[in-house]
């Protein structure tokens, strides 16, 4: 088969058996590049209800950019890797000021948090610009198809792909050809037990020759995982949950205060120590809440949480420590924050903090 005729037979394949998302119904450059933001690190399942939700709210880059952060976080809150919001609300600023968007994969690079594959994937599916976009699913079926047991996450890996795609992507609705490849990847070519009986290319797939699907493309290495145990206390002043900005698992997500506990140390002592200067408050007792577990990349925390009720709280009873209070050991006091469970969602904050708050409510459900 010809480069020519497998684009063709991808195509036919990809109008019979695509599935039907939200974002495939549209040219709109504003909701493609909306959708390939959210679609980064998070599944097709979660995306599809907050993609359409976040249209909602906001339709049109010119409401995004006019929006407040705090409320496109808010919108944002449990899709994770807040960055992402950020960019996207930075960026709907910088388009409503050079108003609209960039017709070429070299614009929409300049925009803050896009990167290749999302310049690619809104210059061909909007613009129609035959640029191939590469993604871990389209590394995995043209590793096969051309027998490649190469490192998927390699620089030179990806540059070799994206060569290969060009000639499928070359020619009539490069988007549709670019979101085909993907959709084989994700529908057909999977990592593991791969459909090869349903794959168009599978006449000319050399991994499918040879039997050996799964060995392409060759797997990295894993990580050896590191493992923290850390310790986390919950508190409240005037009904509200205090907390602090994360310097421990991601950096400058909303937490609450959270130790990392040496070897042959006890966690709930830890915890006693560290509370009067991140905090300005003494411990007055404890209630162990449990243990947690909780996954970021290569790391694999075990979290001990305890119910904190503070003995003494500093002098200020603001919402805000000042952030120029020196502790007693000569360091700056954490700015804190106080909110209810209610507020927390209009800013940064992670899967753990969420945890630990759904372990404090079942704690207080069964007093």
């Amino acid at each position: 088969m010809t480069d020519a005729a497998l684009a063709r037979a991808l195509l036919a394949w990809y109008r019979r058996r695509s599935r039907d998302l939200p974002w495939r119904r549209t040219r709109d450059p504003y909701a493609i590049w909306l959708s390939e933001v959210m679609l980064q690190q998070t599944t097709v399942e979660t995306v599809t209800p907050r993609y359409r939700r976040f249209l909602g709210r906001f339709p049109t880059v010119e409401a995004l950019a006019a929006a407040r952060e705090r409320d496109v976080l808010a919108e944002w809150s449990g899709l994770g890797y807040y960055a992402r919001a950020k960019n996207l609300h930075r960026s709907a600023r910088s388009l409503v000021r050079a108003g609209g968007f960039p017709r070429t994969v070299e614009g929409l690079r300049a925009l803050p948090g896009v990167g290749a594959y999302t310049a690619a994937a809104v210059a061909s599916i909007a613009f129609g610009v035959p640029e191939p976009v590469v993604d871990a699913n389209v590394v995995r079926v043209l590793c096969r198809l051309h027998g490649l047991r190469l490192d998927p996450k390699a620089s030179p890996t990806l540059r070799r792909v994206r060569e290969l795609a060009r000639p499928l992507v070359s020619g009539d609705e490069p988007g549709d050809r670019n979101q085909a490849l993907m959709e084989l990847g994700a529908l057909v070519c999977t990592p593991r037990a791969p459909r090869c009986g349903g794959c168009p290319l599978r006449a000319r797939c050399r991994a499918n020759a040879l039997g050996a699907a799964e060995r392409y493309p060759r797997r990295p290495k894993r990580k050896v995982p590191t493992n923290l145990r850390l310790v986390a206390g919950l508190a409240r002043r005037r009904g509200r949950v205090l907390l602090v900005k994360d310097d421990e698992i991601v950096r400058g997500h909303l937490t609450v205060p959270l130790f990392r506990v040496p070897a042959r140390h006890r966690p709930a002592e830890v915890l006693r120590k560290g509370w009067n200067d991140v905090t300005g408050g003494a411990v007055g007792a404890f209630e162990p809440l449990g243990e947690l577990r909780h996954s970021v990349l290569d790391r694999r925390y075990v979290v001990s949480v305890f119910a904190v009720e503070e003995k003494t709280t500093s002098a200020s009873l603001h919402l805000f420590h000042d952030a120029r209070h020196r502790t007693s050991r000569g360091r700056s006091r954490r700015r804190i924050l106080l909110l209810r469970e209610s507020e927390i969602a209009r800013h940064e904050h992670g899967g753990l903090l969420r945890k630990i708050l759904a372990l404090g409510s079942r704690a207080s459900r069964k007093v």
